[in-house]
């Protein structure tokens, strides 16, 4: 997966540029597509840091924003909500999975 990091109305910063990479290590982990794509933009909106995350890819289109009054607050809760929405998306296909396997089994009994 590729993570690419933007900064918008700030000044780009190599500690958090490296601490964002490092946090959303556990996507690329979660996603496993190498085709995946995920931006992060950090930005200064309304003087709060604002983060906002776009991950696409095949199957895959979900978006987070934080706003926070600490930067790396924001990552952690942008990179906490991305994980939910990966997680349910994720259970949400296996249990399709379950249900189509419960009825084909269902059916062949018969």
């Amino acid at each position: 997966m590729q993570i690419e990091v933007v900064f918008r109305n700030l000044t780009p910063s190599d500690p958090l540029k490296n601490y964002a990479l490092k946090r959303f290590q556990k996507i690329d982990r979660m996603v496993g597509d190498e085709a995946a794509k995920l931006l992060v933009t950090l930005s200064m909106e309304s003087n709060r840091p604002k983060v906002d995350l776009l991950l696409t890819g095949q199957d895959l289109n979900f978006a987070a924003s934080e706003k926070n009054d600490d930067m790396y607050a924001a990552i952690d809760l942008c990179n906490d909500r991305i994980g939910q929405q990966l997680r349910k998306a994720s259970e949400r296909r296996s249990q399709i999975n379950r249900d189509t396997m419960v009825n084909s089994l269902g059916e062949a009994d018969e």
